[in-house]
C-alpha cells in the first residue's frame, strides 16, 4: 500500500512540473509558411519589447468595420529616431518620401459575401482570431477562419447564428451568395447562371446549393 501511494505522489509530482513548464513555455510557430512581406515587420519586437498595441499600427477606417494596414508615414512618427540606421527603416524612409504605398500581404481574408466587422467584434481579443501574434516574428495563418469556426464562436459566446448575421448581404439586395462569388462558384463546379432574386429559385435548388457551399466551407447547415 505505501508503495502505491508512492508510485502515486511521483506520478502527480511528474504531471505538476510538467504543466508548469507548458504554461511558461511560449506558444509554438504556426506550421503554415508566412509569406514574404515587402517589409520584415517583426510583431514580437514591436509587441513585447517597443510595449505596441495592436491599434497603434491598425487603426479604424471609416465607421470602424475594417482596420487599417499602417503605410510608411505611420511608421517613421517613431521610426525618424529609432533605429534610422537598419536598411528596411531607410527603406521605409524612402517610401514615406516618395508616398509609395507599402503592398502588404494579406494573411486572412474573408469571402465578398460575409459581412464582417471588426467593430462588432470589439469585445474578443484579436488574439482569438489571429492567434499569437505577440510571439511571432513572422506571421502566417493559423487560426481557422471558415464558416464552421464562426459558428461554433459564436454559439460559445452567445452571439446571434442567423443568416443575416454574417450574410447581411444577402438581405440587402436579395441574391444568392452563390451568384455573387465566382470564385467560390468555380471552387464548387457550380455553372455560373445570370442572377435571380434568392426567392425565384425552387426550395430543391436552394437546399442542394446552400449544401454544397456549406460543405465547401467546412460548416454544418443550418
Amino acid at each position: 500500500m505505501q508503495k502505491f501511494l508512492l508510485m502515486l505522489v511521483v506520478v502527480f509530482g511528474l504531471a505538476s512540473i510538467a504543466q508548469a513548464q507548458n504554461s511558461g513555455s511560449p506558444a509554438p510557430e504556426p506550421s503554415a509558411t508566412a509569406p514574404v512581406q515587402p517589409i520584415a515587420f517583426n510583431h514580437k519586437l514591436h509587441i513585447q519589447t517597443a510595449k505596441m498595441a495592436c491599434n497603434n499600427c491598425h487603426e479604424p477606417r471609416g465607421d470602424g468595420s475594417t482596420l487599417a494596414l499602417p503605410q510608411a508615414g505611420k511608421c517613421m512618427s517613431c521610426h525618424t529616431s529609432v533605429a534610422t540606421d537598419k536598411p528596411e527603416i531607410k527603406r521605409l524612409a524612402e517610401a514615406a518620401k516618395n508616398e509609395d504605398p507599402i503592398l502588404w500581404v494579406r494573411i486572412y481574408r474573408v469571402p465578398s459575401f460575409v459581412t464582417f466587422s471588426h467593430k462588432t467584434h470589439s469585445g474578443n481579443t484579436c488574439e482569438e482570431c489571429h492567434g499569437p501574434v505577440a510571439e511571432r516574428t513572422t506571421l502566417a495563418r493559423e487560426k481557422d477562419t471558415n464558416m464552421g469556426s464562426c459558428i461554433a464562436c459564436h454559439t460559445a459566446k452567445g452571439a446571434r447564428t442567423t443568416c443575416d448575421t454574417c450574410h447581411a448581404i444577402m438581405s440587402k439586395n436579395g441574391h444568392s451568395p452563390l451568384e455573387i462569388d465566382a470564385t467560390v462558384l468555380a471552387h464548387l463546379h457550380i455553372q455560373a447562371r445570370p442572377s435571380a432574386p434568392v426567392s425565384a429559385l425552387n426550395n430543391g435548388t436552394r437546399v442542394g446549393q446552400l449544401t454544397s457551399l456549406a460543405s465547401f466551407l467546412n460548416a454544418p447547415m443550418l
